[in-house]
């Protein structure tokens, strides 16, 4: 079967394993010398893409259970965000940490360790995983938590699945007064701006910028910002349309004299101020919306370049980066800034202190070349990228900027001594 990454940019014959208990997916284990697990597919490059890619979807019997009284899930891993959410709102009861897209699975959360709107408060998804499942690559079933096999567990987090197949997760959740957020937005002029209003919201549980990449001058970094609290309003406001786009959209579509046309757009139609309440999955999922808007960029696909930038010379290193890409001619639309808190003790775990902010790039002649010039200048100033997104980062500057990848080697050997769990990028960037 052929497949790609989430930005299409590449498509890879793979042999799709659907195992239908550990039974089976113990056998296929141990008959397979390279395997990877996937999800739903939303990795933008080839993290879960190798020669053979298991799916758990098929499995017969998937363990599912909330503990409303101790404010806990614990299921399969293959339930995908969207499986477990309206579950969840029906007992007052949400994930603490979500990502942008509700089709993202337990499992795939837990191996990004992904991170959210509220990082700069309440850290990234793993920090709520209590304990999980986990199949080796000798076939063997083993629990592993904070307290029990810690550094496989700190391995896991995080790990892209390169330690094993996560089986089943125990998390954390909150308590939630609706299904509701009160929502205030934001315009701002520029970049100073923007930054004022991150640094006078702080508070806020949730915060997030569509960023304006477009513009220089005094009008660089402008923003609109998206503020978030949960809302005691207990009225309906969800809005369950939706859309699929028919067909994949020619490559000459979203060039860049559109998408420049599109940034300005949005931000002239956003209003300067305004606080509304919205319907919590119409807050963090908007762009699921569109089912397929991948499609929207054509044969050639997308990248998208997610790069975090520590509080050193933070909004000096940010600007240059921004005008990088402007000096370029590299245009995204739909590029987002956020900030982050302290990272947590997983191994390769992407957020920690500082501000991430994205780039979605059609697939064009020039990214290589760009991307080689671009990551000498994000090695300078010490920033780092989110393998979750990832189609074009070096070995030399994954290595460079994850300072525990040497523990993390040793602990994958000892798990998996023939490498056996391998993707295209981990075999790309040598983690192993």
């Amino acid at each position: 079967m052929m497949i790609s990454g989430w930005g299409r940019t590449k498509q890879f014959k793979s042999n799709i394993l659907k195992p239908k208990d550990n039974n089976e997916l113990r056998y296929l284990v141990k008959n397979h010398k390279k395997i990877i697990t996937r999800g739903l597919g939303r990795s933008y490059g080839f993290s879960s893409i190798s020669d053979n890619v298991v799916d758990l979807s098929f499995f017969l019997e998937k363990k599912f259970k909330i503990n409303k009284n101790k404010n806990i899930l614990e299921c399969h891993s293959s339930y995908s965000l969207k499986d477990i959410i309206d579950r969840l709102l029906k007992k007052g009861l949400f994930i603490p940490v979500t990502s942008g897209t509700k089709f993202v699975t337990i499992g795939g959360a837990i191996a990004s360790d992904i991170h959210g709107k509220n990082h700069h408060i309440d850290g990234s998804f793993c920090d709520y995983v209590s304990s999980l499942k986990l199949m080796l690559a000798n076939g063997k079933v083993i629990h592993c938590s904070k307290s029990k096999n810690s550094k496989i567990f700190y391995s896991t987090c995080g790990g892209m699945g390169l330690t094993g197949i996560i089986l089943e997760a125990r998390i954390k959740l909150i308590k939630i007064p609706s299904e509701n957020i009160l929502e205030t937005i934001i315009k701002t002029k520029n970049l100073n701006q923007t930054f004022e209003n991150f640094e006078r919201y702080n508070n806020y549980k949730y915060i997030v910028a569509w960023i304006d990449t477009n513009k220089k001058n005094e009008c660089l970094g402008r923003s609109v910002i998206y503020l978030g609290k949960h809302s005691n309003d207990k009225k309906n406001y969800f809005n369950n349309l939706s859309l699929k786009l028919p067909f994949e959209f020619p490559s000459f579509f979203l060039n860049k004299v559109l998408l420049k046309i599109l940034s300005s757009l949005y931000y002239f139609l956003s209003p300067s101020k305004k606080t509304r309440i919205v319907d919590l999955r119409n807050y963090f999922y908007p762009l699921d919306k569109i089912h397929n808007w991948n499609l929207a960029y054509g044969k050639k696909g997308f990248v998208q370049i997610q790069i975090l930038i520590n509080e050193k010379n933070l909004k000096e290193n940010l600007k240059e980066i921004i005008l990088f890409f402007k000096k370029n001619n590299q245009v995204s639309f739909l590029s987002t800034l956020k900030k982050m808190g302290k990272r947590n003790n997983n191994l390769l775990s992407f957020p920690e202190k500082g501000y991430t902010i994205t780039f979605d790039l059609q697939n064009n002649s020039k990214l290589n070349k760009f991307y080689i010039a671009l990551e000498k200048k994000l090695k300078k100033i010490g920033a780092k990228q989110y393998l979750t997104k990832d189609n074009l980062m070096t070995r030399s500057f994954f290595k460079q900027n994850n300072k525990k990848l040497k523990q993390f080697i040793r602990i994958k050997k000892k798990l998996d001594p023939n490498n056996k769990f391998q993707s295209y990028q981990s075999t790309r960037l040598k983690i192993y």
